[in-house]
């Protein structure tokens, strides 16, 4: 069942945003396989992606075809990770990626799940949904987590983290302004 049908100005549903499918994996290997080349994300294998298939959250077009994701990762029964928030290139500023992380927040909720943290190189994203910037020290589960990967041989690149107590009930996130384009613009108008 679909979490959100996104549509376009002319009304009809172009995208759907719901929980993955086995048969989505090998969609979202492709999707996240560049960010993590880049250094962006942890990397996965198909099989890694699809043992969790559960707790992935995609947008998709009408053919099926996977434009987006974003993943549950559970450290507790009151803590998770929004992980593996991917988007197609083509697919940017469509509004996808807070699609899925609203997604997967909707899936943290059914679990019961109070807490969810984010890493991420870009601040107005997870500001813009509500999230307050802490310190990644505060969550030990995903500092051993790196751990043991920079043992394996994992490059951990340095990222601010993020964090937000969920709400019972969903509501629309508000919107953080770019303060460089706010800056600018008021420069222009004055």
């Amino acid at each position: 069942m679909p979490l959100r049908g996104l549509s376009d100005r002319r009304g009809s549903t172009k995208q759907v945003v719901r929980r993955a499918t086995r048969a989505d994996a090998s969609q979202i290997l492709e999707l996240v396989t560049p960010y993590a080349a880049q250094g962006l994300m942890l990397p996965r294998t198909l099989d890694q992606i699809a043992s969790r298939i559960d707790n992935y959250v995609v947008a998709a077009d009408a053919s099926g075809r996977v434009l987006a994701c974003a993943a549950l990762e559970e450290y507790s029964p009151s803590l998770a990770e929004v992980s593996s928030v991917a988007v197609s290139p083509s697919h940017h500023g469509k509004g996808l990626g807070t699609q899925v992380v609203l997604g997967v927040e909707r899936l943290a909720r059914a679990r019961d799940i109070e807490e969810v943290f984010a890493l991420s190189l870009t601040d107005n994203f997870f500001l813009s949904l509500g999230y307050t910037p802490c310190t990644v020290a505060r969550y030990p589960e995903k500092l051993a987590r790196y751990d043991s990967l920079s043992k394996a041989g994992v490059e951990i690149i340095p990222k601010r983290c993020f964090q937000k107590v969920l709400d019972k009930t969903w509501s629309a996130p508000r919107l953080v302004e770019n303060t460089e384009a706010t800056n600018r613009r008021r420069r222009i108008a004055g």
